[in-house]
């Protein structure tokens, strides 16, 4: 039975790079990847803006094309690690995304990066991270961001 796990990604290929190198180094080839990038408005008409001459682009393919999903794609794929790429509209907070294509996509694990923080900020951690970390139903992992690609 093959077991799907999720990659919430940003479009900032060093955190892309370390959360996809973590996942390759423990996963095996009998996973697939689910990279997912959430788009608010003003990312996704941008996006649209500079890629999309013609609209015709659905959500996925415009995160296919983001450089953090590009450069995790390609670490899971060296792996053996079969890839999906799903984008999704923000209509929503960013955990709250996470959280609903976790449920959706049926995942049975998540990776997340986590940010270094000053001293007052490692008390608590990001709105996003906290949030997916106290309502995920999944195990979650947090790539530290010591942890490079």
């Amino acid at each position: 039975m093959s077991e799907t796990i999720l990659l919430p990604l940003r479009n900032y290929r060093p955190w892309a790079e370390a959360v996809a190198g973590a996942a390759a180094a423990v996963e095996s080839s009998d996973v697939t990847a689910l990279l997912l990038h959430v788009f608010d408005e003003e990312e996704r008409a941008s996006t649209r803006a500079n890629i999309d001459d013609d609209g015709s682009m659905t959500v996925d393919d415009l995160a296919a094309r983001k450089s953090g999903i590009v450069a995790a794609r390609e670490i899971l794929q060296d792996a053996g690690v079969s890839v999906e790429v799903r984008g999704r509209e923000q209509v929503e907070t960013t955990a709250d995304s996470i959280l609903t294509v976790s449920d959706e996509a049926d995942v049975d694990r998540l990776y997340l990066y986590g940010r270094k923080r000053s001293p007052t900020g490692k008390a608590v951690f990001g709105s996003t991270l906290q949030r997916v970390l106290l309502n995920a139903t999944v195990p979650v992992t947090v790539v530290p961001s010591n942890v490079t690609g």
